[in-house]
């Protein structure tokens, strides 16, 4: 909401100079000849909506001139400009001051005209004119009748003949001026700009609304706000696109961005709904429920309210200590101790939305900290990868180390009295060997220089190929799959100032920022000083595909 003291400034008979003060408020203030405009200049030289006053998304004002209209800031033609004290806005005969800030008010305009019509050319132009159409010779009947009939065909049947015949209709959207232009009501926005000259389009019907097929028609792939087994589908039911999306209302005129409609639902939901689980919503900043969090179950997504601190626990089986990794005084490493941040593991996708996934080789190894080590009797280097490509790969390391030196290295092998083919008997001590030091080294449940089992649950199976198995890692990746947030926009700030993972010992911690952290930057649909205003589809996309 803008609030703005308007002082129209004039003369009296003596000069003298008069003020007159008025308070005008809205969340933009318009500018022009028509009744409707806030500030009301009654001059022809001023279009019928000639500039608005607007706010940004941090909360500073600025003046931009409606399309095909003009204006003067501080001396030099412009469509826009941000307001501060002293400027001068020439509209027309208008001259606009920004003056000083006045208490309880957001700006303080004044308002003068400079340029009056000249009383000399006023008078002259009615002396020389008719007193009365009669005195000219016409009949007023006869020129009103033809007037008449001229602006039934003009703006009625006309704009109606295109209807009557799609080749028509066809052909008078090539026309300079097409038939319909008289019942254009304001410019398209920016994606339907290539219909204006075929309003059929999306009018499919004369003096009917437009119909939900008709956007449909276009917009295949546009997601719904609600699955089809969803249970608050019948809350929609009657719902159709134009209640949210209007056009001709200028090129970013057809999303609506105040959260009035979302409201207009979901403020009061639970009376609507009686067996739902989502809670009345209003406004960020005064009245939103606590953030539902979504963690990874077996099968499924479970949400969980960011205020059930029991239920909030993530089970990723994956085992990691944030506190060791982020400890002052570093982390022990080949390269001596090295003092780790969030961003050396932590990096952007190109979205800016999300974080691209983490592996052992490139998160965890680049640093040689984390390398899978066997050492008896050969010492070599394990991959990270499938149970059944570690035991492969150990196999071929034995394979290799038996056939450099078969006699010497045999005798590592179980000692057979019965005849059995050279080559099968390499196969078979290559596999003894590597499923024996894989579970003394690789595999191993306890005791010290542990492995796998130091961040993964192993359990041990029947397969003599792969007797071990790790369990499956469970890790969220978006906590909130509903909601928009790009992480790039916050990248100013530090990710511990939001994310209390300093002291986190496991990884079980769920540490999203809870809404009251949210709010010591954003408020809700009402601008604040300092703060960024945030209405619903700040975060929120009615037509986002969360599956």
């Amino acid at each position: 909401m803008i609030s703005c003291l308007l002082i129209q400034v004039s003369h009296n008979p003596q000069g003298l100079v008069l003020h007159k003060e008025t308070a005008i408020s809205g969340e933009s203030i318009q500018i022009g000849r028509s009744a409707l405009c806030k500030i009301h200049l009654l001059d022809h030289r001023v279009n019928s909506l000639h500039a608005t006053i607007k706010r940004t998304e941090d909360g500073n004002l600025y003046i931009e001139a409606e399309k095909d209209a003009t204006m003067s800031i501080d001396g030099f033609t412009g469509n826009s400009a941000p307001l501060s004290p002293g400027m001068r806005v020439e509209i027309g005969p208008y001259l606009l001051v920004v003056e000083s800030q006045q208490d309880g008010h957001d700006i303080a305009l004044s308002v003068e005209m400079t340029q009056p019509l000249s009383e000399l050319a006023t008078a002259k132009a009615y002396r020389n004119a008719p007193v009365t159409l009669a005195g000219s010779g016409l009949s007023k009947r006869k020129w009103s009748f033809i007037l008449a009939t001229g602006i039934l065909f003009l703006f009625l049947l006309l704009p109606l003949l295109p209807s009557t015949s799609p080749a028509l209709d066809k052909w008078q959207a090539t026309l300079p001026i097409t038939f319909t232009e008289s019942w254009n009501p304001g410019p398209l926005s920016g994606g339907h700009g290539i219909f204006g000259a075929k309003c059929s389009t999306c009018h499919q019907r004369a003096f009917q609304a437009v119909s939900n097929d008709a956007c449909t028609a276009c917009h295949k792939h546009v997601a719904k706000h609600l699955a089809t087994d969803d249970p608050h589908t019948d809350i929609f039911k009657n719902m159709h696109c134009t209640d949210c999306h209007l056009d001709h209302r200028g090129k970013a005129g057809l999303v609506l961005h105040d959260q009035s409609a979302c409201v207009a639902c979901h403020g009061n939901i639970k009376n609507k709904k009686t067996n739902t689980a989502l809670a009345n919503v209003h406004d960020f900043e005064k009245d939103h429920p606590p953030f539902r969090i979504a963690l990874q179950g077996d099968e499924s997504i479970t949400r969980v309210r960011q205020d059930e601190k029991s239920a909030l626990v993530e089970k990723p089986r994956l085992k990691y200590s944030h506190r060791v990794h982020l400890d002052a005084k570093g982390v022990s490493s080949p390269l001596g101790r090295i003092v780790m941040a969030c961003r050396d593991c932590h990096h952007l996708d190109k979205t800016g939305a999300h974080f691209k996934p983490m592996s052992m080789q490139e998160t965890c190894q680049q640093s040689r900290c984390h390398k899978l080590y066997f050492t008896e009797p050969i010492e070599g280097l394990a991959p990270h990868g499938s149970e059944r490509e570690v035991m492969n790969k150990l196999r071929e390391y034995y394979i290799q180390w038996l056939t450099d030196s078969t006699t010497k290295n045999m005798a590592a092998c179980a000692q057979t009295n019965s005849p059995v083919n050279a080559v099968k008997r390499v196969l078979e001590c290559a596999n003894d060997l590597a499923q024996k030091n894989a579970a003394t080294t690789l595999f191993k449940e306890d005791g010290e220089d542990l492995e796998c089992v130091l961040c993964h649950e192993i359990s041990k199976t029947e397969n003599r190929d792969v007797p071990w198995k790790i369990k499956p890692l469970r890790i969220s990746r978006d906590f909130q799959p509903g909601a928009v947030f790009p992480h790039s926009k916050h990248d100013t700030v530090n990710c511990t100032e939001c994310h209390d993972k300093v002291n986190s010992k496991i990884s079980a911690d769920v540490a999203m920022p809870a809404i009251k952290k949210c709010r010591e930057c954003h408020v809700g649909n009402r601008p604040a000083r300092g703060k960024i205003r945030s209405t619903c589809d700040s975060c929120h996309r009615f037509h986002q595909d969360t599956k």
